[in-house]
């Protein structure tokens, strides 16, 4: 009996570990701001959807819509400001800041995408000021009735969630237990 209790013990700490093993490296954002219907963003998200196996797990993207959504066009013309943007590309969009960095156009090709992951993977090695997160939070202190609405690239295009997954994988864990109990009980018969 102990010898079960020991196989279901392992069997659960196993499948009840987290699947994300990568909680010790450095977490990036990607702030992709984009405009309602712009077809270089859709593009360029269409992308980045498709190639998010190539994603490293520790790069998360987020984006902001601010063409219709006046508190996120605040957000993306403060960035402007503080990270220097010359004038010519002010308004631009696809606009993305990773770090206290920003790139400026995207057309949704493999050499952007290139561009991206490099300089997100870049911020590994070196420190990494997060400039949008400061921003919000600096902006909401000044202004507590300012709110931005943004959205993960998965939950844009309906990618699945931790909280499925851990309950598909609950299951799965309960069917495998179920089998194992069966086979140990059935072998004292």
């Amino acid at each position: 009996m102990r010898k079960l209790f020991f196989i279901l013990l392992t069997i659960i700490g196993l499948t009840s570990m987290p699947i994300n093993s990568y909680a010790s490296e450095k977490e990036i954002t990607i702030y992709f701001f984009r405009g309602y219907n712009c077809i270089h963003c859709e593009g360029s998200l269409e992308y980045l959807n498709n190639h998010k196996d190539e994603i490293p797990t520790n790069i998360k993207i987020v984006t902001y819509e601010v063409w219709k959504n006046k508190n996120n066009e605040k957000l993306h013309q403060e960035l402007v400001k503080k990270l220097e943007v010359p004038e010519d590309n002010s308004d631009s969009v696809p606009f993305l800041v990773i770090g206290n960095e920003y790139i400026v156009g995207m057309d949704g090709t493999k050499e952007d995408f290139d561009k991206v992951m490099s300089l997100a993977e870049s911020f590994e090695e070196k420190d990494y000021e997060d400039v949008v997160a400061a921003t919000t939070k600096e902006m909401t202190k000044e202004n507590k009735d300012i709110k931005f609405k943004s959205i993960t690239l998965e939950k844009l295009f309906g990618g699945t969630s931790k909280t499925v997954t851990y309950i598909v994988l609950g299951i799965f864990a309960a069917i495998v237990l179920g089998f194992v109990g069966m086979i140990l009980f059935s072998r004292k018969n």
